[in-house]
C-alpha cells in the first residue's frame, strides 16, 4: 500500500515538474522475472522509472545511500536491496518472478554520459536467465546533476527497450560475463539514443 501511495504522490510531482514522457512501456512483461537496467546520472532516476513502470520495481541501492539514516526506513519499507549480498539477494526475488532494478555503472554519472558497467548485472542474469530491459533517462542530469541540492523543472525523458536475453550460466566465468555486460551496456546505450 505504501508503495502505490508514494508511487501515485512521486507521479504527480514527475509529471508536474518535469513533464515525465515515457515511450516503450509495453517492453516490460507483466509477469515473469525482469531486471531493468539504466543509465545513471541523477537521483530521480529511480523514481522516474518506478513511476514509468507498472510492475513494482526492488532497486539495488548503494550501501552509502542506503545506511543514510533517516532514508533507510523508506528504503526497507518499500523492498529495496542493499547493495553488499544485493545480487544473491536479488536473484532470490528474480527466481520468484519479480522485478529488479539495476544502474550497471553503479553510481551516477558526473558529467551525463554512460559510464562503463559493472559485472555485477551479468552474473544476476546470466545466473537467473531473467531477461534485461534495458532503459535510457535523458533530461534527469539537466533536471537534479550531481552536488545540487534541489531538482530544477526540464523534461525528462524514458525510453524503454525491448528485452534482451544473455542466455543462462550458473557459472559463467569472466570472459562469458564481460560479453553479458557488454552486450547489456550496448543496449542501453541504444536506449538512450547514443
Amino acid at each position: 500500500m505504501l508503495y502505490q501511495v508514494l508511487r501515485l504522490t512521486a507521479w504527480l510531482l514527475c509529471k508536474a515538474l518535469f513533464r515525465l514522457n515515457v515511450k516503450g512501456i509495453e517492453n516490460i512483461p507483466e509477469a515473469g522475472s525482469a531486471i531493468i537496467a539504466a543509465n545513471h546520472s541523477s537521483y530521480l532516476d529511480p523514481v522516474v522509472l518506478t513511476v514509468a513502470s507498472p510492475r513494482r520495481i526492488s532497486w539495488i541501492a548503494r550501501k552509502d545511500v542506503y545506511d543514510v539514516w533517516w532514508l533507510k526506513p523508506l528504503f526497507v519499507l518499500t523492498g529495496m536491496i542493499r547493495e553488499n549480498g544485493s545480487v544473491g539477494k536479488a536473484t532470490a526475488l528474480l527466481e520468484k518472478g519479480g522485478v529488479v532494478g539495476v544502474f550497471p555503472e553503479g553510481t551516477r554519472s558526473a558529467d551525463g554520459k554512460l559510464g562503463a558497467g559493472k559485472r555485477g548485472i551479468a552474473v544476476m542474469a546470466l545466473t537467473t536467465g531473467a531477461p534485461v530491459i534495458p532503459c535510457g533517462i535523458s533530461g534527469a542530469f539537466d533536471a537534479y546533476p550531481r552536488g545540487a541540492i534541489f531538482p530544477k523543472p526540464f523534461p525528462v525523458k524514458v525510453a524503454i527497450g525491448g528485452a534482451i536475453s544473455v542466455g543462462k550460466d550458473e557459472a559463467p566465468d569472466n570472459v562469458r560475463t564481460d560479453t553479458a555486460l557488454a552486450v547489456i551496456m550496448a543496449a542501453i546505450k541504444g536506449a538512450m539514443g547514443d
